[in-house]
This record gives structure tokens, sequence and C-alpha cells, in this order.
């Protein structure tokens, strides 16, 4: 079994305080997470004066315009680097998704990214995938509001300059999502359709949905975190607390052993139950010495240290070399 690459997507969670943002790298490194993920924009890069905020936004956050929201949780390209730094100090991978092309070109560069996070909104964003097309970096490609022919297009494109090392994650772009929205089914058609690694990119409340996808062959799985479920922020109530996403880890890892591998083995626990609960070939008469023993003689009864009832036909017929007692198991070196 591969162990799952576990991201916690701070996203705008820290509210553009990088003083929060530190600290919960800080934590987050302590419970087995292998990743934490942030976001890159410079807003007026992406944001036209046409721009709306979804429900969720309008719900979660009192900013006039999403231009306004997002300048409130940003943070700058310097704090950024800063960012990085402090997660080689707390040995965790730093990850960002960008949303426009000088932020993607400054986390590749300046921050020599390891993996390329396309996020479902940007699936079919031509500068961003066309840039990417031309890295060799591994890419998490996100597919929330993404039909199968899109998806097709997108990894056309990120593959036309050789193949990459892209894995699809299945998304819900809802906040939370639904447990009826979910839809898990889909990882195994991503992974025949597409003959790609999956992987999930959680928005429901709670972890069952992000373990279900580990059984489903999730070999990614990311996830929201706040430090506060109730502070004002457009993704803080869909995110766990840094202690569910502790269980989290704890959960996957705990499904990881379950797991284990596709051969079919016993442990030395299971092999002592063996012994005990297998039935041998019993006498069910005393049979005296120089008897042919026939199928009346014999009968099936634990444990299973004997002759096994199926190889019956080693027996019957055969002639006790020496006494036999009622009730007693029946030897392969008693018979001639």
């Amino acid at each position: 079994m591969k162990r799952t690459f576990i991201i916690a997507e701070i996203g705008p969670n820290h509210n553009g305080d990088i003083n929060i943002a530190k600290s919960m790298v800080s934590d987050l490194s302590k419970i087995g997470v292998d990743a934490v993920k942030f976001q890159l924009a410079i807003p007026e890069n992406v944001y036209s004066d046409d721009s709306f905020k979804a429900d969720y936004q309008k719900e979660n956050e009192n900013s006039k315009t999403p231009l306004d929201m997002a300048k409130r949780h940003k943070l700058t390209f310097k704090e950024h680097l800063e960012l990085k730094n402090w997660c080689s100090h707390e040995k965790i991978m730093y990850l960002c998704t960008a949303f426009d092309i000088d932020s993607l070109k400054f986390i590749d560069k300046e921050l020599d990214i390891p993996i390329f996070k396309i996020s479902s909104g940007e699936n079919l964003t031509k500068d961003l995938i066309e840039y990417i097309a031309h890295q060799n970096k591994p890419i998490l490609l996100s597919t929330g509001m993404t039909t199968y022919e899109e998806i097709g297009i997108s990894l056309s494109i990120l593959n036309a300059q050789g193949s990459k090392d892209i894995t699809i994650l299945h998304c819900i772009s809802n906040y939370p999502a639904s447990d009826d929205e979910l839809n898990l089914n889909t990882l195994k058609l991503l992974k025949e359709k597409f003959k790609s690694k999956i992987g999930y990119s959680d928005h429901s409340l709670g972890n069952e949905a992000c373990i279900a996808a580990v059984i489903m062959g999730a070999e990614v799985i990311e996830k929201h975190v706040t430090f506060d479920q109730n502070a004002e922020g457009p993704d803080h109530k869909a995110s766990s607390t840094i202690e569910e996403f502790e269980q989290l880890v704890l959960s996957i890892r705990r499904s990881e052993k379950m797991l284990g591998n596709n051969i079919k083995s016993f442990s030395e626990s299971e092999k002592k139950i063996r012994l005990m609960a297998r039935k041998s070939i019993v006498s069910s008469v005393n049979i005296p010495k120089g008897t042919t023993i026939n199928e009346s003689m014999i009968c099936f009864k634990r444990p299973g240290t004997g002759i096994p009832s199926l190889k019956a036909h080693l027996v019957i017929g055969k002639k006790a070399k020496c006494d036999i007692s009622l009730n007693k198991i029946i030897k392969l070196d008693q018979l001639s």
C-alpha cells in the first residue's frame, strides 16, 4: 500500500497575517501532515470589474467585492518567501496554488515549488496550464466543475511538451460540499478513463469522505484547515480545525495499515488461530491395530493440527499400525 500524500490546505485562512500562517505551519508539522498549501495571487490580475462573489463568500466574508476580499486575505510575494523558509525550518513541504501568471512564475522560479497544484477554477486557464506544460514538475490537477471532456483538454495541453507526472484530484467545488454531492465513485472512473493516478480534494465536513477516498485508491488527500472555524473569511467554515486534521491524519494512516497489500498472507496470530479453528480427521471409535479404516470410523473435529478433513482419502482404506483410541487425531505415521 502506497503512503497517502496528505496536504493541509491553509489557502487564505491566515487572513493575511503571516504570524497566523507560520503558527499554523508549526502546528501542522507536528501531526504528520506531508505538505501545507497556500494560495498566491495579484488580485488585480485575477478579478475584472465584472467579478462577483460566490454565495458562500457573501455569507462568510463582508468585503464588498471579490477584489477587496482577495486584498484583505493575501500575503505578499516576500511573505511567501518567508513562509517557504519557515516550512523548511519546520521540516514540512511548502506548496502554493497560483492564480495569475506572474504569481505562477514567482513560485516556480523564486520559490522552486516542487509540485504544481492547478485549482479547479484554473484548469482551463490558457496561460497558466501552458506555462506548467513547459516545466518538468509533478502536477496535481483539481477537477471540480469540470467535465470529462474538459479534463481531457487540460491533460492534452499539459502533456503536449512530453508526458507529465499528473495526479487527477476529484473535487466538488462547493463550500461545504454536502454528502449527496461528493460522488466518490468518480475516483474509479477517473483512474480508468485517463490511466492516471488519482487523489481527492475535499470540501466536505468531517473526515469520512477522505477515508473513503483513500480506500478507493486516492494517493493524495487535500483538505482545508483553519485556526478558527468562526473567523471571518471565505473558507473557515468549510475547513477542519487543526485538531480535526490530526484525527484525519491518524485515520488515514490506520486505514493504510488495514488496506495492506494484495498478497494473501497470515499474521502469526492468525496462524495460531488457524490451528485452533480448523478441523482434523479424528477417530470416532476405538481402532485396534491391523484394522482397515472405513468412513464410519472417522469424524472431523478441532484442532487443525492433524490431517485436514478434505484429505480423508489418505486415511480411508489404510490399516492401523497401532491401536488408535477413540476421539483422537489420526496421524499418517499410524497408518500403512
